[in-house]
């Protein structure tokens, strides 16, 4: 148990610097946080759109929900133009 703990741990300080980062008026963000912000105006459309055709009331736990779809849509944004 603790080799194994060790082992990912090391993997993970390994992978630190894997990261691609973006230039934006001088300053340097990593890409995973606009992946972040970008989902995050997609669930502002996506709800709207869901609200719009009047299907929000039968959504299950809401929280869970668009927290899912909000986390789809940041992995979605990564894979789509962070994948290397």
């Amino acid at each position: 148990m603790r080799g194994e703990f060790l082992l990912a741990l090391l993997g993970i300080v390994a992978m630190s610097g894997c990261d691609p980062i973006l230039s934006i008026d001088g300053a340097f963000f990593p890409a995973w946080l606009m992946c972040l912000v970008v989902a995050g105006m997609l669930l502002a459309i996506i709800r709207g759109l869901v609200r719009r055709a009047g299907v929000e009331q039968f959504i299950g736990p809401r929280l869970v929900v668009y927290f899912c779809v909000y986390l789809s849509c940041t992995l979605a944004l990564w894979l789509g133009f962070f994948r290397t």
